[in-house]
């Protein structure tokens, strides 16, 4: 009865899910095959735009149907459309997959006549990426990906391409003839030479070589085809390969003709629609397209002055009544002071069948600029943003509010600085725990660009869960995104110590969330905190001492049954710049040409007691007497003292031949010295006759 449904005029609602119909009254399908048909529907419990895949026979091998859904489902990624939900209707096996909002890879490279070579390039590197994540995961990537993947403009000269769509059936014909690495290898030298090629003689060295679309489109398809389980390192080695192309900073942005087309932008009204819907309420500034809200347009209030962002809240029609009592909500709570950690909608104007919104814009720094530009933040910082993150989540379970989607792009730091202040942009590079201060603030009502698909969204690792509290923001949740910010789903890495604890941390929290008994976020930052104190990661480096001195050493990492190493100095991990974070940076450190200057940091301060942070900040550092002594409740002089073995003789030498030195230097102020004085003449000098 499910697959039914699909054909029928009306809107028709599938359990929670309410199916979308264009402007003519057709549904939105997006997939029809002799297998299933996908559809655009929402999820009135999400609160977002999902794909609602039927299948239209029963599966031959069902419990294979079963353990497919399950392993995507719990082994999410930002690259892949998470799998939400999977069951039977009336007989009818059905899978729910989030939506991703953007072009099929094959229609965009259709319409297009010709392709610079970096931009081709950077569009194979990205659809290795979707391909090699999807591939980690088991044999799930279509016969035809071309058609399954899509496009996203994530920034002004970054593409972005994700799977939206994954084939969950075993496929007889692909069975029969598994692929083998001899293909794939084939494939991918085919892909490379023409890439080479086509940038003439100078081969990669000229990127804006423009190359021929059908070409590439035919290779890049065969390439991505061929792929699957056991070739990801091949997959890897052919990505690093065309990452070469792609210059490290492109001076310009990509042209207006090729930006993706959304798909949700032709169920909605058009921006000039907007703006005479809020013509005496709001001044329109700009219609620039806004890469993390692509259907809003920036304006100034009237009547206050204050920057809003205004877009139209959806239509009833897709996505029900629910969607605008809570925007209602969120326009009551901007009147309270109660809730500053929340972006507040001071404005909700209806004008007959549109309804608009204005959101105040943030003049903060986005968590995911943070990570485009460093690609992951290490240990102590990932901690600082979660810890911010609790205090701004708090407020947001107090208010009651039904979302459960919060992207990167939703959180923003704020600093005290304007978004275009040029300290802003320093900041990009600097590490949190430098910086002068810090607070989060979040967006969480349901706005047309948290629903779309857009951005990255780390709670893609975990099923939505609510923990006993009922808030969806748990310490499972929490972890993922900790491991998410630095970098830990990348590989192995660095094998320490302190990297292995923090692993382990998130993977049991993580762990605990699929086991439906997801722990709460302030038993998740207790145990970081402990983690970062013992390996004392936020500790400075100590100064460098001569062997006849005394090595003093961090109390915190003194064991007794060795001596103890020598803490290295924290710096800021050597990671690339990518154009949109995937989780794959790595925590290798950094080895700084400046001298090992003590310093003492804001993070550290958050570690240590009272006493600690006095005798740092005055530049004392802790000896294992100091230790001892603290121990015990007696304070002394911290295990600072030593003795004096001088010679008497010495130190009177010493303290006469001062004394005589800054003598003569005063004397010689004054004028008195001896040395000044002229002479007395032998001969007495002869008379001068007055004039």
């Amino acid at each position: 009865m499910l697959h039914i449904l699909c054909f029928m005029s009306e809107p028709s609602l599938f359990r929670h899910y309410l199916i979308n119909q264009d402007a003519e009254g057709s549904n939105v399908e997006l997939v029809r095959s002799a297998d299933q048909v996908a559809v655009l529907a929402f999820d009135n419990e999400r609160l977002e735009f999902v794909h609602c895949h039927v299948l239209l026979e029963p599966p031959a091998n069902r419990l294979a149907f079963e353990n497919a859904c399950s392993t995507l489902r719990q082994h999410g990624h930002p690259l892949l459309a998470p799998l939400i939900d999977f069951g039977e209707d009336d007989g009818n096996p059905f899978y729910i997959t989030g939506n991703v909002d953007g072009e099929t890879l094959r229609g965009y490279l259709q319409r297009q006549k010709e392709l610079p070579l970096w931009l081709a390039a950077m569009i194979a590197t990205r659809a290795l990426d979707a391909a090699i994540a999807l591939s980690e995961r088991g044999d799930f990537l279509n016969e035809q990906p071309l058609d399954s993947f899509r496009l996203v403009q994530v920034s002004t000269n970054a593409l972005q391409v994700q799977v939206a769509d994954y084939r969950v059936l075993e496929n007889p014909a692909r069975s029969k003839t598994k692929t083998l690495k001899a293909n794939f290898d084939r494939q991918a030298k085919f892909l490379r030479a023409f890439l080479h090629e086509q940038g003439g003689a100078g081969g990669p060295t000229l990127p804006d070589a423009p190359l021929a679309v059908v070409d590439f489109t035919e290779l890049l398809g065969s390439t991505l085809s061929t792929g699957g389980p056991g070739l990801t390192t091949p997959m890897k080695d052919l990505r690093n390969a065309l990452q070469k192309m792609v210059p490290d900073h492109l001076a310009g942005e990509i042209p207006t003709a090729q930006k993706p087309r959304a798909l949700v932008a032709p169920l909605l009204a058009s921006y000039q629609e907007v703006a005479r819907g809020v013509v005496n309420l709001v001044r329109i500034q700009s219609q620039r397209l806004d890469m993390a809200n692509p259907y809003a347009m920036r304006g100034t209030m009237t009547r206050t002055g204050r920057s809003v962002s205004v877009e139209q809240v959806p239509p009833t029609r897709l996505c029900g009544k629910r969607v605008a009592e809570i925007h209602k909500q969120v326009q009551k709570l901007a009147k309270k002071r109660d809730y500053n950690a929340l972006v507040p909608v001071p404005l909700l104007h209806d004008s007959g069948s549109l309804t608009c919104m204005a959101e105040e814009i943030v003049e903060g720094i986005p968590l995911s600029d943070i990570l485009r530009e460093r690609g992951a933040l290490d240990i102590a910082e990932s901690y600082l943003v979660l810890a911010g993150m609790d205090a701004a989540l708090a407020q947001l379970d107090r208010t009651g509010l039904a979302t459960g989607k919060l992207r990167l792009e939703d959180i923003f730091l704020l600093t005290g600085f304007g978004r275009d202040d040029p300290r802003s942009n320093r900041l990009l590079g600097t590490k949190l725990n430098e910086w002068p201060s810090f607070t989060v603030m979040l967006r969480a009502h349901p706005t047309l660009a948290s629903m779309s698909g857009r951005g990255t969204n780390p709670a893609a690792m975990l099923p939505l869960i609510k923990s006993d509290g009922g808030t969806p923001w748990h310490g499972g949740w929490l972890a993922a995104v900790g491991r998410f910010l630095s970098g830990l789903d990348s590989g192995p890495g660095e094998a320490s110590r302190d990297r292995e604890s923090v692993i382990g941390l998130f993977d049991d929290e993580m762990a605990k969330a699929r086991d439906g008994a997801p722990a709460r976020r302030s038993d998740l930052l207790g145990r970081f905190a402990r983690v970062i104190q013992h390996y004392d990661l936020v500790a400075p480096a100590p100064i460098s001492t001569t062997p006849a001195e005394p090595r003093i050493k961090s109390s915190k990492i003194i064991k007794k049954d060795k001596e103890p190493a020598a803490a290295p100095k924290m710096a800021a991990p050597v990671l690339p710049i990518q154009d949109f974070p995937i989780g794959a940076g790595s925590l290798i450190p950094a080895v700084s040409e400046e001298e090992n200057v003590e310093s003492i940091g804001f993070a550290e301060l958050l570690f240590q007691s009272p006493s600690e942070a006095a005798i740092a900040k005055r530049g004392g550092h802790w000896g294992q007497g100091a230790s001892e002594n603290f121990a015990s409740g007696e304070v002394g002089n911290w295990g600072l003292e030593q003795t004096d073995t001088s010679p008497w003789w010495l130190k009177a030498a010493v303290f006469i031949g001062g004394s005589m030195v800054i003598g003569a230097i005063l004397a010689h102020q004054s004028g008195h010295a001896l040395w000044q004085k002229s002479p007395a003449p032998l001969f007495p000098a002869a008379a001068t006759a007055r004039p």
